[in-house]
């Protein structure tokens, strides 16, 4: 990338989104706290529902946000974090178990060990590889839940894990999209699991709470019980759904039912306003029109009210309900609707809030932008991360890992 002052400390979220690329850049300071240097933006090219469908076109819309990062922050980009999304990544939770077969049938880390090769050698899909593995709980005689099994005895050990794959060969057209722009990939995180670092504190994960992200391309979601990752998923319905919608509901071209809904979009059917009607100006391709309020309110309330139920008859379809006493936070660009808050108070079994504005210290301008939860999420992610672990070595790790899959050419 282009030479700037360079940050020794700085480290970089990129999250590749169906409508823009945004590259978060921060600062580690010696007490390991985080600051905000700056983030960088540049429209999607090339990518669809989250997923690239045309190489050169995404990866040169990611270097132009890698750019502007750069140009803001002053900063040389050379190592970033990766979010991942897309109809491909397939979550699921499962039960391992080992015996605790010495004589005192103490636990021991080698028996919490021998649980994660286990996990690590979970069957999945030839064609698949794990990206995100999280242990729920632990368990131990007559399935007595514990945070911390070392040193307890017990006949047996199990986990419950959460574990997501997606299909290898998404991974690596992603990560060849950076690589070869001469950057590393340090890590990586589900963009829902990145969103949920952006709003939730750990009470709020103790109590048990739904973070879900409207984009433009997909619904990301995830639910945190008992404090641990319960489910995740993805929705392929976004913000350009309801555009999609409104354009043939009204017989509009896109970009003028794109800016109808950003302009005049409220989830409120207008019904105390019947008749009031928004006029439509005239332009080169069309002549003036005008259209009910009431239709756009409609229109929009039918397609995010699908969603939502869809998310709520997934999480009770797993019995998570009665897991969370929290609330469910609602983020993402395609959150910032008006009437959202009431409607997802209709729909679900839990109170809703909008999780529009993230504490972070540094750069004030992009703390009450929803549309920037995953990548602000995600650099808090990097932030721990880059704290537990040494990058070269993670880096080498992550190596070991994908070297069988991914035709590196750029470390």
């Amino acid at each position: 990338m282009f030479w700037k002052k360079k940050e020794s400390c700085a480290i970089t979220a990129v999250d590749v989104g169906t409508s823009k690329i945004a590259v978060a850049v921060g600062e580690l300071r010696p007490d390991g706290s985080l600051v905000l240097l700056g983030v960088g933006e540049s429209p999607s090219a090339g990518i669809r529902k989250g997923e690239i469908v045309d190489f050169q076109l995404a990866q040169q819309a990611i270097e132009q946000a890698l750019a502007d990062a750069e140009a803001k922050t002053e900063c040389l980009i050379e190592y970033v974090y990766l979010s991942l999304t897309g109809m491909h990544l397939e979550p699921k939770t499962i039960r391992l178990k080992t015996p605790i077969d010495s004589e005192d049938h103490r636990i021991t880390a080698a028996h919490v060990e021998r649980l994660g090769e286990q996990m690590e050698n979970y069957a999945i899909p030839a064609e698949h590889e794990i990206i995100h593995s999280a242990v729920q709980h632990y368990y131990i005689d007559r399935n007595a839940p514990t945070a911390d099994p070392i040193g307890l005895n017990s006949q047996t050990l199990e986990a419950s894990y959460h574990i997501v794959h997606g299909l290898r060969t998404r991974l690596e057209t992603l990560f060849r999209c950076v690589m070869e722009l001469d950057i590393k990939v340090v890590h990586y995180a589900l963009s829902s699991y990145a969103s949920s670092q952006a709003i939730l504190t750990r009470q709020q994960k103790a109590l048990g709470a739904v973070v879900i992200d409207m984009g433009a391309g997909v619904t990301d979601y995830l639910v945190y019980a008992d404090g641990a990752v319960a489910h995740t998923g993805v929705l392929a319905v976004g913000g350009d759904h309801v555009t999609q919608d409104l354009a043939l509901g009204l017989k509009l071209p896109f970009s003028k039912a794109e800016q109808l809904k950003i302009k005049h979009g409220n989830l409120s059917t207008g019904a105390e306003r019947p008749n009031a009607r928004l006029t439509i100006e005239k332009d080169m391709n069309s002549d003036e029109r005008s259209v009910y309020v009431e239709s756009l309110g409609k229109i929009m309330d039918l397609r995010i009210r699908e969603t939502l139920e869809l998310i709520r008859d997934e999480i009770d379809s797993k019995g998570l309900w009665a897991r969370v006493s929290g609330n469910v936070y609602l983020t993402g660009g395609a959150s910032q609707v008006p009437g959202l808050q009431r409607l997802a108070g209709e729909v679900f079994p839990a109170p809703a809030r909008l999780a529009h504005e993230f504490l972070l210290e540094g750069d004030q301008t992009y703390n009450k932008r929803p549309d920037l939860s995953t990548v602000l999420g995600l650099l808090r992610y990097a932030q721990h991360y880059d704290l537990q672990h040494e990058r070269l070595t993670g880096w080498a790790r992550w190596r070991r890992r994908v070297q069988d899959w991914v035709p590196l050419r750029i470390f």
